[in-house]
Order: structure tokens, then sequence, then C-alpha cells
């Protein structure tokens, strides 16, 4: 019995640092993916202008380019102007200028979506595709930087989330079409013909295609995080009349 205790508790310490271990390589191995899928991706900042007189509107605009492979990120980091949260503005002797108002990240507001009988805790969610280079905007950085004469180097930041697994939402206006198809189909008039009945659902059906290809949202289970990618813009510098 006591040879027992004695074997015991080393099994015990192997089983949890085996377990640990685990935990470790499977974050490593989030963590690679994540970077392999965000290669490529690059953030380009971009001003109308270079000069602006004192008082004048700065308007920024943040492309981003999608990298080798399709990314599922949060709506609210690349299509808001949570995009520009870590904004980072110097002067010419490489003092950072403080904001008089914070850029902040919208919050990501939780959606449920009903798969069967499971209820999935999901965030509104962007498909940053490689071939495409969405565009987010800040309509005026003076609202946030109190600027003076004088030039500024800007860059930007961002800690971008990847997500594994998106989900569709069924739109209200899908649900209600796909009831009167199963209300049409359970029509028995005799002065109703079955040709009739197939004619009217293929129009329906087809009315539920174009509004199923129209819709873009998409939903991030919230489980599925993988882990996020840093990524840095350009700098532009700017001189302020």
């Amino acid at each position: 019995m006591k040879t027992f205790k004695y074997l015991a508790f080393p099994c015990l310490l192997l089983i949890l640092s085996t377990a640990g271990c685990l935990t470790s390589l499977q974050r490593q191995s989030s963590s690679a993916k994540v970077m392999t899928a965000a290669s490529g991706v690059v953030l380009s900042l971009t001003t109308p202008s270079l000069t602006y007189a004192s008082e004048e509107p700065i308007l920024l605009k943040l492309s981003i380019q999608g990298g080798e492979s399709d990314l599922l990120v949060p709506f609210v980091n690349v299509a808001t102007s949570g995009a520009f949260t870590h904004l980072k503005v110097t002067d010419t002797d490489g003092n950072i200028v403080e904001p008089k108002r914070s850029i902040t990240l919208p919050g990501t507001e939780e959606i449920f979506i009903e798969i069967g009988q499971k209820t999935i805790q999901c965030i509104r969610g962007f498909e940053l595709k490689s071939t495409e280079t969405p565009v987010v905007s800040l309509e005026n950085l003076r609202k946030h930087y109190q600027l003076q004469k004088g030039n500024y180097t800007i860059a930007l930041t961002m800690e971008l989330p990847v997500y594994r697994d998106h989900l569709k939402r069924r739109q209200p206006e899908v649900i209600e079409l796909e009831e009167e198809i199963k209300r049409i189909k359970k029509v028995t008039d005799a002065h109703v013909s079955a040709a009739d009945i197939r004619s009217a659902v293929n129009d329906l059906q087809q009315q539920i295609e174009r509004l199923e290809k129209k819709s873009k949202d998409v939903y991030l289970p919230v489980r599925s995080l993988l882990g996020s990618v840093s990524l840095t813009s350009n700098s532009i510098v700017l001189t302020i009349e």
C-alpha cells in the first residue's frame, strides 16, 4: 500500500506536467497558424495632403491589404474608426503627442446564434479577403489631437484578433419566405395544379438565394479565437503651417 502511494504522487506530477506541455504546444501551434494566415497583410496610412493650414480638417485613411489567406477578424477592428485606436503621433523632437480625446475601439456586441440545439456566442465579423483592400477613414485628426505649427510623424499599430470559424445568421426575410414555401406546399386546393405550386416555390427559393448572396454579414464564435497578430503601418509626416 505504501509503495502504491509513493508511486502515485510521481505519476500525478508526470500527468500534470504532460498536460501543461500539451497546452503550451497547442498555444504555440495556434500562434503559428495566426502568423502564417496573416502573412502579407499590409497597413497603409494615407492623407490627401501632407501640408495643412491651421484648423484645416485632417483626413486619414487606412487601407488594409489582405495577405496570402482569407482572414476572419472582428468587424470593429477593420471597418470602424476603432482601427485607429493605437495611432501614434510624435513631434519633431520625437516626443509623443498625447490625444485630447482618445480613439477607442467600439465594444463588440455579443450575438447569440442557434445551431440545432446549441446556442453559440458570437461577435460580428469581417472576412478580410486576400484579394481585397478595405479602407477605413478617420474624418478629422484634429478632433483627437491638438496640433500646433510644425511637423508631425504619424504611424499606427494594430493587434488584430484572428478567428478560425464563422457563422451566418438567418435573415428575418429569409425565414418568412421559408415559412411561405411550407404553407404553399401544403395547399390541397383542386384548382391549384402541382405545376403552379412548383413554380411558386421556385420563385420564392430564388428570392431566398438572392437575399443570402446579398448579405455579407458574418459572425465569429467567441470560442474560435486563434490568437492575434501585431501589424504596423507606414509612417507619414504632416506639416501644420
